[in-house]
């Protein structure tokens, strides 16, 4: 049986919600073998009988265990009744229950029960047992995340939009950077981490990747220039590396500014950190990247880039004219005004 025939929204988990609402209660095995055969007594053969959540809402009203192909696709037996050795250990208090894992153990299949009382729904699978969670618990776990996300995004954003004016003023300190970059990373995990949460959603998962990538939308991009602009060249020669490094951090180290310093090669903390200038010039539209690279290999710093006449902008290979006016124009513009929000894509 594979897992995803028990997320919300498909035929096998609505009969097993079905159930659960209508507090039937009810034993499924999901397959058959030998050794089912030989531990089993009695029940209805059901000919042709196709599987849907209504029929097997409607069989659960008997006492007896249901049984339906590997697949979930015909339901074959149903009042079944089962016998597994009761010399097989188990954990379980109800009866349905100790049987469903006797069984599941005895015969390596999977055997769904269904409480009466509760209407929990349980998953037995040899020695492991799976809870399923209700659709309304994980969307209010999911929501509850999303906010989280939200919460980070707009400190990064604001985090980010800081840099860009200490950047200009030339007064930005290496824990500053840091800290864009801690945020950046944190989003980015616990993006991913809803992603997983909502997969158990099925078919109601939509909606919220559709959230989380608007929640994360420019900020992988924006990572990657502020790492271009900071880390320094000696020990970096390209940001995969740096990637590779964060992505492999704890939580706890990545909470830990001192440590992300020490990763990164970003210390003392205090320690003015001069830009390149990549997220200055990614902010330009219609300059090409391969320019971006020339530009920062001729001035070597933004403060360098932002003092440059029009003049020496266009002994730079591949700026004509016209381009190094309009560079000049768009450096004087941030000059006059430091405030000025650019945060990739935002």
């Amino acid at each position: 049986m594979a897992k995803n025939q028990l997320i919300p929204g498909e035929p096998l988990r609505n009969g097993l919600d079905l159930i659960a609402d209508k507090k039937t209660g009810a034993l499924i095995v999901i397959g058959t073998s030998p050794k089912l055969d030989k531990l089993s007594s009695g029940g209805l053969n059901l000919n042709n009988c196709i599987y849907t959540p209504e029929m097997l809402s409607e069989l659960s009203k008997m006492d007896g265990a249901i049984i339906v192909d590997s697949e979930v696709n015909n339901i074959l037996k149903a009042n079944v009744h089962l016998n597994p050795s009761d010399i097989i250990e188990t954990s379980e208090t109800g009866t349905r229950h100790r049987t469903a894992e006797r069984v599941s153990i005895e015969t390596g299949l999977n055997v769904v029960a269904v409480s009466e009382e509760s209407s929990t729904i349980k998953v037995f699978n040899g020695i492991s047992v799976t809870e399923l969670e209700d659709s309304s618990i994980i969307f209010g776990r999911v929501n509850e995340s999303l906010q989280s996300i939200d919460r980070t995004r707009r400190r990064f954003d604001d985090a980010v939009l800081e840099l860009g004016e200490l950047e200009i003023e030339n007064s930005l300190t290496n824990q500053q950077v840091l800290e864009v970059i801690q945020r950046g990373e944190l989003l980015g995990r616990l993006s991913q981490q809803v992603r997983n949460e909502a997969v158990d959603l099925g078919e109601d998962s939509g909606l919220v990747m559709i959230q989380i990538d608007s929640l994360e939308s420019g900020v992988r991009n924006t990572l990657n220039l502020v790492l271009k602009d900071h880390l320094p060249a000696k020990k970096f020669r390209n940001i995969n590396k740096a990637v590779e490094e964060l992505s492999n951090l704890s939580y706890e180290e990545l909470n830990t500014i001192q440590h992300l310093g020490s990763v990164l090669f970003m210390e003392p903390l205090d320690e003015i950190s001069v830009s390149k200038g990549y997220r200055v010039l990614a902010r330009l539209p219609g300059l090409p990247d391969n320019l971006h690279d020339s530009l920062i290999q001729k001035f070597k710093t933004l403060p360098n880039l932002l003092s440059a006449s029009t003049e020496k902008l266009f002994q730079v290979e591949g700026i004509g004219r016209n381009r190094a006016q309009q560079l000049r124009e768009y450096f004087d513009t941030l000059l006059k005004n430091i405030g000025f929000s650019y945060i990739n894509g935002h």
